[in-house]
């Protein structure tokens, strides 16, 4: 008895389904019923003039094309019943049925559509480098070493972190900075050392084969622009003496690319584009200060996988972020669209500013015409952008199925008929979550960087050239003059007696307890 009825259910639909398909007027004579066509897809062995039908389940809009090796097309009618422009946009709320005529063909054709939607931002999220809070270290050469620790020493407040003469992986730090942020210590031969730009370092830097290069150093600039102790705070409560270098300011280089315009430093700062972008991002990376709207959220890494996993369910919910905002109201996202391939892992968050989508439409054979299969370009700026290094955008393609309402809407209610098949490009996994940043105030953990002295230094930001940085930049000192802790730093990088910095000189000024740079809302941002 069920079955029966079941077959009853499906048959009479499948009348509504024909139904719904439009009839059209020959010029001359009675109406004829289209043949339908499948979105992004082909059909084969037509002859003859007549009559198609392909349907647009999308109310934001999109470029319809229509292809035939053989005769023309002709007559594109929208659902409004106005005429369009084959290749051309369709336009806003006008998801339905697009009829069309084929014509003039000598020989058996082949129809063939296609359609993509493109969203962008009205301001694009600008590039930016992530700042890592790992500070330089000494450790096991990632390749060529002979996995054994060489280093047996340490000069000033450095942290030995592995046993001399013992075995020691790829990789694996040996010699740490201590609170000062400073790496003190040459590495012995065996061993080597590698510097990453970050907040709090020095003006210079001496790589092991004693290659001294010039360093990014913005909080030591801001220290001696505004006479604070900023870097020294950041060293002592901020850094990071973990393995991985991925922790770092990526939130907020991605909320002030996305809220900002892009700094430009006033020629007195002394400061660089990048270094400008280090004091944003420093200012917007605590998560507290960051109201979220609209949001899709404690997405399973997965990575996702054709058939059932646990990230289908919230492909609706990803695709309806994307749609309705980047497409919608042209308005950037914060996305964390975790790590790169291809040795990232399910627990990096890496955030963004997501820009642009471009997503190409399918139809699913026998699930019904807003039934769609959707592949997904997500265009977000990088973080990894030091000196234009890495200009290029990160590009994270996403392939899933939904549903689309009648009302051109994405049917959330049908989440879990969704398939979340792959993700490709530059990730490996679903995105941890994609935002809508509602409102921000600007304030840091680090206590000394506040907004008005940044505005002050940003001419694209609330700057101007009328006041004192408008002169010649002024010549910085490195760490050991400026803090008053002895001049001159030796080969190796290190300064004589420049131990540590707990509780004595400069730092007995330095406010409070280290701040914990997690909180409740901490699921929703990287670091």
């Amino acid at each position: 008895m069920r079955i029966g009825n079941g077959l009853r259910g499906a048959a009479v639909w499948a009348v509504i389904a024909l139904m719904a398909i439009p009839s059209v007027s020959w010029a001359t004579g009675p109406q004829e019923r289209v043949q339908p066509v499948p979105l992004g897809g082909a059909l084969s062995d037509q002859r003859g003039d007549r009559y198609y039908g392909v349907y647009i389940p999308t109310r934001y809009g999109g470029q319809l094309t229509i292809t035939v090796n053989d005769g023309k097309v002709d007559r594109i009618v929208g659902p409004d019943g106005r005429p369009r422009t084959n290749g051309g946009e369709v336009g806003r709320d006008q998801h339905g049925w697009y009829t069309f005529l084929v014509s003039d063909a000598k020989d058996a054709y082949t129809v063939t559509t296609k359609f993509v939607q493109v969203g962008e931002a009205a301001r694009r999220p600008w590039n930016f480098y992530y700042w890592p809070t790992k500070g330089d270290s000494i450790h096991e050469p990632w390749a060529g070493g002979n996995g054994r620790v060489d280093t047996t020493y340490v000069n000033g407040d450095d942290i030995l972190v592995a046993t001399p003469g013992s075995y020691i992986a790829p990789g694996k730090d040996i010699v740490l900075p201590g609170p000062n942020g400073i790496l003190e210590t040459m590495p012995a031969a065996g061993d080597t050392s590698t510097w990453f730009p970050n907040l709090y370092d020095d003006l210079t830097w001496r790589g092991p084969d004693g290659t001294v290069y010039a360093t990014p150093s913005p909080l030591l600039k801001y220290d001696q622009l505004f006479n604070t102790r900023a870097r020294n705070w950041e060293s002592s409560y901020a850094q990071n003496q973990d393995i991985n270098r991925w922790p770092g300011h990526c939130l907020g280089g991605a909320v002030s690319s996305i809220l900002l315009n892009e700094p430009v430093p006033a020629p007195g700062s002394g400061l660089t584009r990048d270094e400008l972008k280090a004091l944003w991002a420093e200012l917007g990376e605590n998560h507290l200060n960051h109201r979220i709207g609209d949001f899709a959220t404690d997405i399973p890494a997965g990575p996702p996988r054709p058939g059932t996993d646990e990230t289908d369910r919230f492909a609706p919910q990803v695709h309806r972020m994307l749609e309705q905002h980047v497409v919608g109201r042209r308005q950037a996202l914060l996305g964390n669209l975790r790590a790169f391939p291809p040795n990232g892992t399910a627990n990096e968050v890496w955030n963004h500013g997501i820009g642009k989508i471009t997503t190409t439409y399918y139809a699913m054979p026998g699930k019904g015409e807003r039934s769609v299969r959707l592949l997904v370009e997500i265009e977000a700026n990088t973080g990894s952008n030091l000196n234009e290094s890495d200009p290029k955008p990160r590009m994270a393609i996403y392939e899933y199925t939904l549903v689309y309402g009648l009302d051109g809407e994405i049917d959330q209610s049908k989440a879990y008929q969704s398939d979340w098949i792959a993700v490709r490009g530059d990730t490996m996994y679903a995105p941890l979550n994609v935002l809508e940043l509602a409102e921000t105030r600007w304030q840091g953990h680090n206590p000394y960087v506040n907004e008005a002295n940044i505005r002050s230094l940003d001419l694209a930001n609330g700057g101007n050239l009328g006041g004192r940085l408008a002169g010649t930049p002024p010549q910085f000192q490195p760490v050991a003059s400026y803090e008053g802790l002895g001049s001159g730093r030796p080969a190796g990088g290190g300064f004589p007696g420049f131990g540590n910095l707990a509780g004595s000189g400069p730092q007995n000024d330095l406010p409070g307890a280290p701040v914990p740079r997690r909180g409740v809302l901490s699921r929703l941002f990287a670091r």
